[in-house]
């Protein structure tokens, strides 16, 4: 099989553009690409030239083995692939997939070439690392909008699967809240900065089910807490009676300042339930004390970034609370140990 594929050195993607791999002097032009992109897409994450400078500087990035840009017959790029490694001595390397296809050549059906290109490069890549180095299983991936061609692509192709969701819910306070009712057995508390670990490890458990989570370290929770929008006195914490020292839920909240309208908003940062915990209610408490102390503090709205591997049952959990949500995002990946 392997034969088949281009060599390492080949930046072969498909046959109805020329291909190279990329070079600092095509950041420009790929910047202009993307500007082409964004206008008829409208995503949700947009890349700027700067972004892309930095990306290509990454010390371990090696960007000319691992992106590449297609020009039509008159040297215009139209489209890309770029691979976003780890550095190779990582022992759990990830790729991230990124890829774009100027909307008047989508018709050519190039995006689903870049898939393909992509995954097989990863798992090039793979290979040689692992030939050198003691590493688990590489996680390939890519987060795209829902709906979105690149993500009709990665469906077509096949190789990576839907994992997470991603998507912002906002709602109004000057209706009636939800009433705030805690399970049978579990206490809601402000949080209390001597909490901080216990609140960390639970939201690292609460996480530790989903495909490609990691554990938040205590230096980056510390400094996450810290942040001069943080609102640790609006925020509230889950403990069952008879266990106070163990935290089961948390609701982590800041405070957004509309630009444009100058609203105060409060904004769920971090939200979460212990898997044990789940199926009570207790999410819906924690929200609905959390809405209570915005209120208090003279927001106008609430909203929650959410990061989910169960998008239905999210997006009735929130529904219910009065939240309306903005477009989604998806995350595609699969491991590969070869």
């Amino acid at each position: 099989m392997d034969q088949l594929q281009p060599a390492w050195g080949e930046a072969i993607v498909e046959g109805s553009l020329e291909w190279s791999f990329i070079h600092r002097t095509d950041l420009v032009e790929l910047a202009e690409l993307r500007a082409a992109i964004e206008y008829f897409d409208a995503p949700v994450v947009t890349r700027s030239l700067d972004d892309l400078v930095a990306d290509f500087d990454q010390p371990h990035a090696h960007p000319t083995h691992h992106a590449v840009v297609g020009r039509d017959k008159g040297g215009t790029i139209v489209a890309y692939a770029w691979n976003h490694i780890t550095p190779p001595t990582q022992h759990r390397p990830h790729v991230w997939m990124e890829m774009g296809v100027h909307p008047a050549w989508r018709h050519h059906h190039i995006g689903l070439s870049l898939v393909d290109w992509s995954v097989e490069r990863a798992r090039r890549w793979y290979r040689h690392i692992a030939a050198d180095h003691d590493v688990a299983p590489m996680w390939v991936g890519c987060a795209v909008d829902e709906g979105s061609r690149v993500a009709d692509d990665i469906i077509e192709a096949g190789l990576l699967d839907a994992q997470r969701w991603f998507f912002d819910g906002r709602r109004g306070l000057e209706d009636d809240l939800p009433l705030v009712i805690p399970p049978v057995g579990i206490e809601l508390r402000p949080y209390a900065s001597e909490m901080c670990e216990e609140v960390r490890r639970a939201h690292n458990l609460a996480f530790s089910t989903r495909i490609g989570a990691h554990d938040v370290d205590a230096e980056s929770w510390q400094a996450s807490i810290t942040r001069a929008d943080c609102r640790p006195e609006w925020s509230w914490i889950a403990v069952r009676l008879g266990e106070e020292n163990r935290v089961i839920g948390y609701a982590i909240n800041s405070e957004i300042m509309e630009p444009d309208t100058g609203e105060r908003i409060g904004w769920t940062e971090r939200f979460g339930v212990v898997s044990g915990a789940r199926g009570l209610g207790l999410g819906h408490a924690l929200l609905a004390a959390s809405m209570n102390s915005f209120q208090e503090a003279g927001c106008s709205g609430a909203g929650i970034g959410v990061d989910t591997d169960r998008v239905n049952q999210a997006e009735r959990l929130f529904g219910d609370l009065g939240y309306e949500f903005d477009a989604r995002m998806v995350l595609f990946g699969r491991s590969f140990e070869d």
